[in-house]
């Protein structure tokens, strides 16, 4: 009587291998001794290259600064969202650039959402009716 298999396996390999190896061909059996479990995980090793896939994470291209570059996001910012052209001149539009341009360069320009865009609308627009209402001292505006 065998404890463990494995211990099983490493006599039947030291001194029965001639005979377990016929066994096993005669029953379309793969050979379970350790020297053969072993050659045939390396072989799979071989065979299936490690892939380098998941640890890769796309970065956006760096586009480098030049006032042709400028003008020419400019100029398809004015086309794309229909703006007049006297918008790149307008003094919002200008402090907009000028807060960007410090953006740290390993950070870039967080650009923020539709919704938190909506949000900050929503509440700028309260607090000037609030404004209002205390200029006007008027209950219901």
């Amino acid at each position: 009587f065998v404890n463990e298999a494995t211990t099983l396996r490493r006599h039947l390999q030291s001194l029965h291998r001639g005979e377990y190896l016929q066994w096993a061909a005669i029953n379309e059996f793969p050979s379970m001794l350790p020297q053969d479990s072993k050659r045939r995980c390396e072989e799979a090793s071989l065979q299936s290259q490690s892939s380098l896939d998941s640890h890769l994470v796309p970065k956006d291209r760096v586009v480098q600064y030049s006032d042709s570059a400028f003008r020419e996001a400019a100029i398809r910012w004015l086309i794309n969202t229909d703006q007049p052209i006297h918008a790149l001149q307008h003094p919002d539009f200008k402090m907009m650039i000028d807060v960007a341009s410090r953006a740290p360069t390993t950070a870039g320009v967080k650009i923020p959402s539709h919704g938190k865009t909506r949000e900050v609308i929503i509440d700028l627009f309260k607090a000037s009716l609030s404004d209002l209402r205390t200029r006007f001292q008027v209950s219901h505006l």
